[in-house]
C-alpha cells in the first residue's frame, strides 16, 4: 500500500528512491559500517528494509518508535516481536536461532552506560562479554 504510514518492504512500494537504494546497497556490501541519516519521516526505515531484503542479508529490526516512555517490559516485547519476525523471515536459520536462544539464561540491559549483557545457561560466572555458545 503506497500511502501507508508503516515502513515499506518492497521496491515497488518506494517512490523516487532508486538512486538512494542503489547507493545504500553498495555501502552495505562494501563497508563494514554504513550509516543512514536523514530528516524525520523521510523514508529511512523503508529504504533500509528494502535494501536489506534485496541483498538477502539476515537482520533484526527493533522498531522502537513507540517506546519514548516505555518500560523494560515494553522494550522486551519489542525484542521478542523483532526476534519472532526474524525467525519468520529466515526459515533456514530457525533451528540455529532456536539452539542459541535455548542457551540464554538471562539478559541484562543497563542505560547508563548503555549496555546489553547475555548470560549463557550452564556457564557459571560467564556472560556474553567473554563467552559465545558452541
Amino acid at each position: 500500500m503506497l500511502f501507508s504510514v508503516r515502513p515499506k518492504e518492497r521496491r515497488e512500494e518506494l517512490y523516487d528512491f532508486e538512486k538512494e537504494l542503489e547507493e545504500l546497497k553498495k555501502g552495505v556490501r562494501e563497508c563494514p559500517l554504513t550509516v543512514l541519516v536523514g530528516m524525520r519521516r523521510t523514508g529511512k526505515t523503508s529504504l533500509l528494509k528494502v535494501a536489506l531484503s534485496e541483498l538477502g542479508n539476515p537482520y533484526v529490526h527493533l522498531d522502537t518508535r513507540s517506546s519514548a516512555n516505555s518500560t523494560y517490559r515494553d522494550f522486551m516485547n519489542i525484542v521478542r516481536e523483532s526476534l519472532e519476525g526474524f525467525v519468520r523471515r529466515y526459515a533456514p536459520l530457525r533451528r540455529r536461532v532456536a539452539e542459541v536462544l535455548r542457551d540464554v539464561r538471562g539478559l541484562s540491559i543497563t542505560l547508563s552506560p548503555p549496555s546489553v549483557d547475555v548470560v549463557w545457561r550452564g556457564v557459571v560466572g560467564w556472560s556474553s562479554r567473554n563467552y559465545s555458545p558452541r
